[in-house]
């Protein structure tokens, strides 16, 4: 007979929308790879990628679910709906959404095409933080809260004169956006965004986040098409708070890079050395990484030393966003290693050593550079690349308002 062992889980309360979306935010970062974060500078790379590109997030694909997620939300209020069932009936809707856009294929952005209504996190939970600063939600709520009153929210109306003007305003939900099509959720769907609705959403976003790169970009989309990185857009095309913040992401972007590669490389060389396991591949190809970044560090030598030694300009950027003291210390003291002797930074003993103590204090027990059952449980991949701040989901954006002729 098998012995049952339950499952782990993780609990916290639901004070408020604030508190629920930053919680979510953590959730879904833990089923994204390239999140993972092992030294500690998730903060940083959160609090500057929402600088940047308010309303994205690793787990977004295309502009257009912001529009489908209205109307299923708005479809749900119009039917008398007890909150218990909420939750079952926005899943059916959404499992609906996916055989919708099934049909597009692969590698085209469909949330959950091949799981279907199996899916764990579905759009909704992904998308509801971006609903806001997008402009298509405008009351501040949990996707939990919201499920209790949208029966509520859906009869709320404001009262009127004779005449049919609002006497008694009544804050709204959602945004004024064009009504679904006939079929919505029976036929078949695109990502094809219409003229009015792109409209909708830069203008809800440039109302709210105007000093950031989309509302920025959306007049001229055709500069992002090229660009690996942000900061390699021309910087005459952006205002002087923009090329400064983005100057402050590159070397950010940079700098922890190495840190990040020694990290694999210690992990290997660990694992070799106590699992006896055969690491030797990817040991070279960490190793010649580092080689890339040292040739990358030094061809900026100049512009990356006197970042580093500025610190104190940088990290009052972020304040608000809860970084550590710890966090400032740690990364200010391996940007000066980096900058000084990048070539030998992966075998400085200092920064071994200080990489060690940073995994330790941050995962305990769970630390593989510290603990022999932490590292025997690693799958041998490599964590991490260089922080692009959601590049890639900015630069689909902006092709998705660009094909759909959003006007200045």
């Amino acid at each position: 007979m098998d012995t049952y062992a339950p499952a782990s889980t993780l609990g916290w309360l639901d004070f408020d929308a604030a508190a629920s979306e930053r919680m979510g935010a953590l959730l879904r970062s833990l089923d994204e790879p390239s999140t993972l974060d092992v030294l500690g500078l998730g903060t940083v790379r959160d609090a500057l990628s929402d600088m940047l590109s308010p309303g994205t997030s690793t787990l977004h694909t295309r502009l257009r679910y912001f529009i489908f997620l209205a109307w299923i939300f708005q479809r749900l209020e119009k039917r008398p709906l007890a909150p218990a069932d909420f939750a079952r009936r926005l899943r059916d809707a959404e499992a609906r959404l996916i055989d919708c856009l099934r049909h597009l294929g692969p590698d085209q952005g469909v949330i959950g095409r091949v799981a279907g209504r199996e899916l764990k996190q579905m759009p909704s939970g992904a998308y509801w933080a971006g609903m806001a600063a997008w402009g298509i939600r405008r009351l501040d709520m949990s996707l939990a809260q919201y499920g209790q009153r949208a029966a509520a929210l859906g009869r709320r109306r404001p009262e009127h004169d004779d005449d049919g003007n609002s006497i008694t305003p009544s804050a709204q939900m959602w945004a004024p956006i064009p009504a679904p099509p006939e079929h919505f959720l029976s036929a078949d769907l695109d990502f094809d965004l219409e003229p009015e609705e792109a409209q909708i959403l830069i203008d809800g976003l440039r109302h709210r986040h105007p000093n950031t790169l989309v509302p920025v970009l959306s007049t001229v989309p055709v500069l992002s098409l090229d660009a690996d990185f942000a900061w390699h857009l021309p910087v005459q095309a952006l205002p002087d708070h923009l090329a400064r913040l983005l100057h402050h992401a590159r070397c950010f972007s940079e700098l922890t890079l190495g840190p990040r590669l020694v990290y694999n490389l210690l992990l290997a060389e660990d694992a070799a050395r106590e699992l006896g396991w055969d690491t030797a591949e990817l040991i070279d190809d960490q190793r010649g990484r580092l080689a890339d970044w040292t040739r990358l560090v030094e061809s900026r030598s100049e512009e990356l030393s006197a970042w580093a030694s500025g610190s104190e300009e940088f990290w009052p950027l972020l304040a608000g966003y809860g970084i550590s003291g710890a966090t400032q210390h740690f990364w200010d003291e391996m940007f000066q290693r980096a900058v000084q002797d990048p070539g030998r930074f992966a075998d400085d003993p200092g920064a071994r050593s200080g990489i060690r103590r940073r995994e330790l204090r941050l995962k305990s027990k769970r630390a593989r550079l510290s603990h022999r059952a932490a590292l025997e449980n690693w799958n041998q991949m490599p964590f991490g690349g260089q922080l692009d701040y959601r590049w890639p989901i900015t630069k689909s954006y902006l092709q998705d308002l660009a094909a759909a002729g959003v006007k200045g």
